[in-house]
């Protein structure tokens, strides 16, 4: 991998770190600056989730351990919530790879990029307490998590583009919103690279050597976003989201 490619790389753990969103961004990055074709490019960025999620779940359970030995309420959002959501999410992924040829693909791109341009300008200019309200019940989050893993499948996108909008919409608090965004992607990222290495298709070289930077990003970046006010960090959210819509909707359009 170039230097050119491991800076980019680690930007975008940066950004998953602060927000769970910017995995989008490693296929791109190996197909147009190191030349590696896309379908050998895909299966590694999947695994690369793969092992980013894994490191997430394992942090947030050492967030809820800590909190409970020190007597505090753990943050984030609760783990029945959470494990309902992936279920959803693994159901969702298995029904869409099934449907998927009777699918049509470009609307449900552009509509992705939509959705992710209209819940930026949320996060930027519609003024709410970002951590008020409190995650949806269980059921609710299983019926999400199947939605989400439908559309993952569907687009070949990862469960934050899709996951996080909705969420927000539904006034879940941001920083339980980013946790489950990230808790997404073990399902999704898990059953795809699964069925990569059975087809022969996983370059595991490629993808622990993608997986290294994108969690020393994520880890620099999740350090960062536990510094700033949520304010701050739902503007960084909004302006992501709004970049990667933008950008998701010109290069469906011109490819």
């Amino acid at each position: 991998m170039s230097l050119a490619a491991l800076a980019l790389v680690l930007f975008a753990g940066l950004a998953v770190g602060m927000t769970s969103i910017g995995g989008v961004l490693l296929v791109p990055v190996l197909s147009a600056v190191d030349g590696v074709p896309i379908a050998r490019a895909v299966p590694a960025a999947v695994f690369a989730f793969l092992l980013t999620g894994a490191a997430s779940a394992g942090q947030y359970l050492w967030m809820q351990r800590r909190a409970l030995a020190q007597g505090r309420p753990p943050t984030g959002a609760p783990r029945a919530a959470i494990l309902a959501l992936q279920a959803g999410t693994l159901l969702g992924a298995a029904a869409g790879a099934l449907s998927l040829r009777w699918v049509p693909v470009v609307a449900l791109h552009l509509a992705l990029a939509a959705m992710a341009l209209g819940s930026g300008a949320q996060a930027l200019f519609v003024r709410a307490p970002a951590d008020a309200g409190t995650p949806p019940p269980p059921a609710a989050l299983a019926a999400i998590g199947l939605a989400v893993g439908l559309g993952s499948a569907w687009t070949g996108t990862g469960g934050p583009i899709l996951l996080l909008p909705i969420l927000l919409a539904l006034a879940t608090p941001l920083r339980a919103a980013i946790a489950m965004a990230l808790a997404v992607q073990i399902p999704i990222a898990g059953a795809a690279s699964a069925v990569n290495w059975w087809a022969g298709q996983l370059d595991l070289r490629l993808g622990l050597l993608l997986a290294a930077p994108l969690i020393g990003g994520w880890a620099i970046g999740l350090a960062i976003a536990s510094r700033m006010s949520t304010a701050r960090l739902r503007q960084a959210l909004g302006l992501l989201l709004m970049a990667t819509g933008l950008w998701y909707g010109v290069h469906i359009l011109t490819h």
